[in-house]
């Protein structure tokens, strides 16, 4: 796994760089002092990572915008926000973050991300297969949005488009229930990475589309997104 940690402040750096050193896997990371040093280095080089250590407060660019523009290359990468303060949580949710981790970072905190985001990597790359007439699919589950049953037939919605073939909702969510799916409506199953705002009649993605949540699975959607959030604070 490819990790880059941008950090300015000495302390910081040397501590998780150590939490790497220690941690019990093939890891490979580069270190930056600001966003600019980090974009300037994917930009020359096109030379991307799998998990980002951001810090927040940075000079010149913050760690918000430097995401941001990482996002506009790459979808598929982790970003775990390394911050001060909880209040930030609803700016850095524009660019999708994985987790974030607290100042002073504890190692076993520290070491919890990167075994769940090695798991999540895995799952990422796990595929959803599918026939339409006489063609195979396999969308990765990272890339798909929800999943919308209609009697017979499932509409798959994904961040390229739309795909819809013959199959039952249940199965496939029985399927998609490791990577964190769930299921919001007798018709509707959701990935929550996606997802911009909770309501208790309906779930607002990021691309704007709205989801209806209905009273039999209120409850159930409310713990299993709660349960994704948790997760990203490490709790």
């Amino acid at each position: 796994m490819k990790i880059a940690i941008c950090e300015d402040d000495i302390k910081t750096q040397s501590l998780l760089e150590s939490y790497l050193e220690e941690y019990p896997a093939d890891l490979e990371w580069k270190i930056f002092s600001s966003g600019e040093e980090l974009l300037a280095h994917i930009k020359k080089d096109k030379d991307y990572f799998s998990l980002y250590f951001m810090d927040i407060s940075l000079p010149g660019i913050d760690g918000i915008q430097t995401c941001a523009q990482i996002r506009k290359r790459d979808q598929k990468a982790l970003i775990v926000f390394v911050t001060d303060y909880k209040e930030y949580v609803y700016e850095v949710f524009q660019v999708l973050p994985f987790r974030f981790l607290i100042k002073p970072v504890k190692k076993e905190a520290f070491s919890k991300v990167l075994r769940e985001a090695a798991d999540f990597l895995r799952l990422h790359d796990r595929r959803l297969t599918f026939r339409i007439r006489q063609t195979m699919y396999e969308i990765p589950w990272g890339e798909i949005l929800y999943l919308e049953g209609d009697l017979r037939k499932v509409h798959l919605h994904t961040v390229l488009g739309e795909y819809t073939f013959y199959g039952k909702l249940e199965k496939l969510k029985e399927q998609l229930t490791p990577g964190g799916f769930f299921q919001c409506h007798k018709s509707y199953v959701v990935n929550p990475e996606y997802i911009r705002a909770s309501r208790d009649t309906s779930i607002i993605l990021r691309n704007g589309e709205e989801i209806p949540v209905s009273k039999s699975f209120r409850k159930e959607a409310k713990e299993k997104h709660l349960q994704y959030l948790k997760g990203r604070w490490g709790q």
